[in-house]
């Protein structure tokens, strides 16, 4: 009888399990997020981020896959289509996985973590990110793109062996884990300090960047913004101008080359070779506010009008382009169209030029732009000055005056031309990053004192302190009324950073503006601040490790960088004694873990050389 009820109660609670795979359907139809939302029609059961989802895959005793990526991201748009619309795949991850699929921008502490155990594990990391992990949260295995026929192998791997042994699995995974929390932690011990702030950024300045072409790194290059404002704050503070011809170099570059869109203003994502040429086409909100800042900042320190042209023009593109509701700005354009054919939207042939525009036109745009420089694609070239403006003037026998007037004209003609392809958008509008483009349209107002970028930082910074602040908290994005990310540190540090700036800027809001950058400052303190370390989220649905010393300037400035500085100049926050010791402690606490790697913390440079 014992041995009946056992078999019965076995039936009722597979017959339940079950059920609940059966009910396992793709939840992403309409969702706010148009990266998720454009995963919906996959045959691929994918799973929203959830404590449900978790629970779900502890029940199913299933391994999850988070995939995580973003709408601008090219490579997330072919293992797509190759393989998460393969129903084959599909079928090897609806039976014997729960599929999960995360926005990396709605989702950034996750993202982070799991970024650096592939890091770890594979030695490069990238997106669209893999992640297998146990029902309890620990990562097994992790890969960036991979081929479809590769995915499969691992797929079926993956499934032998949790059926053969799911404890040994899950025990290697909790061991994996324990160990990256060691290194973590043998990371965090203090370093000898053999080189101070200045002349460490100055060395690995020295060692990382290309004096030929430029920019940082001998492949892809990226802005690296905070590196570059670290060392214009060096040239400012210290009278240094040893490195005044690489820092033109690298401006000039990144303006004149591919990174540039000279037709419709703003930067791409970065270049994937080393002399500017070849560009990533998305473009991100959080690149162009940054590089606006950065022009902005060259353009005063150089006494350089073109700089300060190249920052405003950016500031005209977000205002033009990416602003929405007259309020805030949405996070990026994708680099691949509707049909997946990446750049198309910047690109053009010979047919089309010869078409759209006149003969002098032609014969301008064919000597400054689309010349030998231009890399040529499937899809056409990109405009890239061949040239100085009189050098290109002076081959056509013409003066450099009537060389811009053509050149004006033309790119009217082909902005207007390019206007009926389609440029593919994510509308969502993220704290962080508007935080960052508020910081941006306060530089442009304190340049120029226009109105044009004074009116657009009121309305956007009435937009946070109105739709995303909640009375006591920072929501990371909305849809409507409904909050659809929980704010990360990365959230309350950049938006304290633009309230701050924005209330130097506004004599009439200065009083509310700074109160509420310095709530935020509190709050952040309060809630990401813990033994000594900083975490990202403090609402994790997986284990995490146990926080970081500080950040690094990553594609965002430090966020732990601008939070302690925003503590040391906020009049309030100057005041509040136990958060001055907090700080004092955690700057010591950074010297001695930095030690001469100050370069990838370059948000430090001035916090440390002034402490």
């Amino acid at each position: 009888m014992r041995q009946y009820t056992f078999v019965v109660l076995f039936l009722i609670l597979a017959d339940a399990a079950l059920a609940r795979a059966a009910a396992l359907k793709n939840q992403l139809a309409n969702h706010p997020s148009p990266y998720l939302a454009m995963h919906a029609q996959d045959p691929v059961h994918w799973q929203a981020w959830s404590r449900e989802t978790l629970q779900n895959a502890r029940e199913l005793n299933r391994p999850l896959l988070v995939s995580i990526g973003y709408f601008s991201c090219h490579w997330c748009h072919v293992m797509q289509r190759e393989s998460y619309r393969n129903p084959l795949l599909a079928k090897l991850l609806n039976d014997y996985f729960v599929p999960v699929k995360v926005d990396r921008e709605l989702a950034p502490a996750l993202d982070a973590h799991l970024i650096e155990f592939v890091q770890l594990t594979r030695g490069h990391a990238g997106w669209p990110l893999n992640v297998f992990l146990t029902p309890d949260g620990y990562p097994l295995l992790g890969m960036v793109y991979v081929p479809p026929e590769r995915f499969r192998q691992v797929l079926e791997q993956l499934r032998d062996g949790w059926k053969k042994d799911p404890a040994q699995l899950q025990q290697m995974a909790r061991d994996a884990m324990e160990q990256w929390r060691q290194i973590r932690l043998s990371d965090t011990a203090a370093k000898p300090d053999t080189l101070s702030v200045l002349h460490g950024m100055q060395v690995q300045t020295d060692q990382l960047k290309d004096e030929l072409a430029g920019g940082f790194g001998r492949q892809n290059k990226f802005p690296m913004v905070s590196q570059l404002r670290a060392l214009l704050w060096i040239r400012e503070q210290r009278d240094d101008t040893s490195q005044d011809g690489f820092i033109r170099l690298t401006l000039d570059s990144m303006a004149n080359q591919g990174m540039h869109d000279e037709l419709g203003g703003g930067f791409f994502r970065y270049v994937t070779d080393p002399n500017w040429q070849v560009p990533h086409y998305e473009k991100m909100l959080y690149d162009n506010a940054q590089l606006a800042q950065l022009y902005l900042q060259a353009g005063v320190q150089f006494q350089s009008s073109y700089y300060r042209d190249i920052g405003l023009n950016t500031l005209d593109f977000l205002l033009r382009d990416m602003q929405r509701g007259g309020s805030y700005f949405i996070s990026s354009f994708s680099a691949v169209d509707e049909q997946g054919r990446e750049g198309f939207y910047y690109l053009w042939d010979d047919a089309e030029l010869e078409r759209v525009l006149s003969e002098e036109q032609l014969q301008a745009v064919r000597a400054a732009w689309f010349g030998r420089q231009s890399a040529q694609s499937e899809h056409g070239k990109l405009p890239i000055w061949q040239g100085t403006a009189d050098d290109v003037a002076k081959s056509l026998g013409w003066s450099t005056t009537r060389l811009h007037q053509v050149l004006a004209s033309a790119a009217k003609v082909l902005r207007n031309a390019r206007s009926g392809r389609s440029l593919l958008a994510d509308d969502k509008g993220l704290a962080a990053w508007n935080g960052l483009a508020l910081s941006a349209l306060a530089a442009g107002y304190a340049v120029t004192g226009d109105s044009r970028y004074g009116g657009p930082a009121d309305k956007l910074a009435g937009y946070i302190s109105d739709t995303l602040w909640d009375a006591d908290h920072l929501v990371r994005a909305r849809d409507g009324k409904r909050a659809i990310a929980d704010a990360t540190l990365e959230d309350y540090a950049l938006v304290a950073q633009g309230l701050w700036d924005w209330s130097q800027q506004n004599p009439r809001r200065k009083t509310q503006y700074q109160a509420l950058a310095g709530q935020m400052v509190r709050l952040a303190w309060q809630r990401y601040y813990r033994n000594k370390r900083w975490i990202q989220s403090d609402t994790p649905l997986i284990p995490m490790l146990d926080g970081t010393v500080a950040l690094d300037d990553s594609p965002l400035p430090s966020a732990t960088a601008t939070l302690t500085r925003l503590s040391r100049v906020h009049p309030a926050l100057r005041k509040d004694a136990g958060l001055q010791k907090k700080v004092s402690t955690h700057l010591d606490q950074v010297r001695a873990y930095l030690g001469d790697s100050i370069f990838w913390y370059a948000g430090y440079v001035e916090l440390l050389e002034t402490d």
